[in-house]
Order: C-alpha cells, then sequence, then structure tokens
C-alpha cells in the first residue's frame, strides 16, 4: 500500500530526527581495578575529557565489585563546569543528579542521570562529571554518605578513555562529607576553593562512565 504525502512527511521526519542525534560516552572503562576509596562522602571529577556542546546526560554506569558482595553505599552524580583557577584546574558544580544506594557487585551496574536541579544540557565545551559517595538533597547537602564505591588506579591508567580525544585522568576532593551546592567549587587549590583536591598528582583512575545524547 502507498504512503500518503502527509504519512510520508511524517515519516521522512521522524528518520531525520533519530538520525540528528547521536551518543556520546565520556570517562573511563567500567572494568577491574585494584582499588577502592575508603574516605566517605568524597566527590570524584572525571578531569580527562569533556561532553560535546548540547549533550544531555543519561546513565552513568561503573564497576563495584571490592568488598563483600551486597555491601551498600550511594551515588550522586553530578555535572561540573571546567574553570581558571589560581594554581590546578577547578570545576563548578552546574547540576545535581538523582542519587542512588548502590552494592558490591561483579557485575557493571547503570544508574540514570537525573538532574534534578539547574543544567541538563551542556552549553559549552567544558563541561564533564564527577559524583560523590552520598546522597545530597537540592541544596547539595549531603544527607547519607559512604565510603568508596567505585573500583579506582592509583596512578591513574595510562592510555585513552573511553570518549574522543580524552585519558583516563580522575581527581578526588581532601575534604570528606562535603557539601555540593550549585556553584561550588571544586579544586584548584586552597584559595578560592570550597572543596580542594587532596592531591593533583599523581592522578587516579575510577571505572565509571558518563552516556549521553547529543542533538534533538
Amino acid at each position: 500500500m502507498r504512503l500518503s504525502a502527509f504519512a510520508t512527511l511524517v515519516a521522512s521526519v521522524g528518520l531525520y530526527t533519530a538520525s540528528a542525534q547521536t551518543t556520546v560516552t565520556e570517562g573511563s572503562t567500567t572494568t577491574h581495578r585494584a582499588n577502592v576509596d575508603n574516605d566517605a562522602g568524597e566527590v570524584y571529577v572525571y578531569t580527562g575529557g569533556s561532553f560535546p556542546k548540547g549533550t544531555s546526560p543519561n546513565t552513568f554506569s561503573f564497576l563495584w565489585d571490592i568488598g563483600v558482595p551486597g555491601s551498600t553505599g550511594y551515588i550522586t552524580p553530578l555535572l561540573v563546569e571546567r574553570m581558571p583557577a589560581p594554581f590546578y584546574t577547578a570545576y563548578n558544580v552546574r547540576a545535581i543528579g538523582q542519587g542512588f544506594a548502590v552494592t558490591v557487585t561483579s557485575s557493571r551496574q547503570s544508574i540514570p542521570f537525573n538532574i534534578v536541579e539547574d543544567v541538563k544540557v551542556t552549553p559549552n565545551l567544558d563541561y564533564t562529571f564527577g559524583y560523590v559517595n552520598a546522597l545530597v538533597n537540592a541544596s547539595g547537602q549531603e544527607v547519607e554518605t559512604s565510603r568508596g564505591t567505585v573500583d579506582m588506579a592509583y596512578p591513574a591508567d595510562s592510555g585513552r578513555g573511553v570518549g574522543p580525544n580524552s585519558l583516563n585522568l580522575w581527581a578526588a576532593t581532601q575534604a570528606n562529607t562535603v557539601a555540593v551546592p550549585l556553584g561550588a567549587i571544586i579544586g584548584g587549590g586552597l584559595s578560592g576553593t570550597d572543596v580542594p583536591w587532596v592531591e593533583f598528582y599523581p592522578r587516579r583512575t575510577y571505572s565509571a562512565q558518563v552516556q549521553g545524547t547529543v542533538g534533538q
């Protein structure tokens, strides 16, 4: 049966919309690494790459296979923007995701990257992601905390990350059990920083990545 002119137009628009949207992944492979952090409520930022402009994050994937199977921890994804700083690069918290309870298991896990506060689509090329080992409210205050929930290599793995032109580089904050409200400055040295790095060198690698869509 032949399609009407209207049906043909609808079909072509639908195909165009689907083809105009692409998927992007940033971060590191969700493979076994030798360690896991023991600090509670700490923040970790992927510093090895950035999202393309116009990215909508939708999934946070990770591996946590170190510890007693079934043990519980927490992850809240964050969207952060790279910014100049006096010493090391700093990151501004631009969006807070929904937090989830997670457990130790031998398999890769994924949680939704549901942004509950502020930026939902990256407006420039300076956006990357991070996460905190905690459940936080819309104001960025930690309400439940846990120790590390993602496998870690220290120092960082060599080679490329999973995104285009990316590396396996991450950084961790100095303070445990911290607030991450919108506008909080992470890293960048002690001066003018809300949450400084525990160290910037050597870097680390965490078994986590974020998938998103680019375009309409």
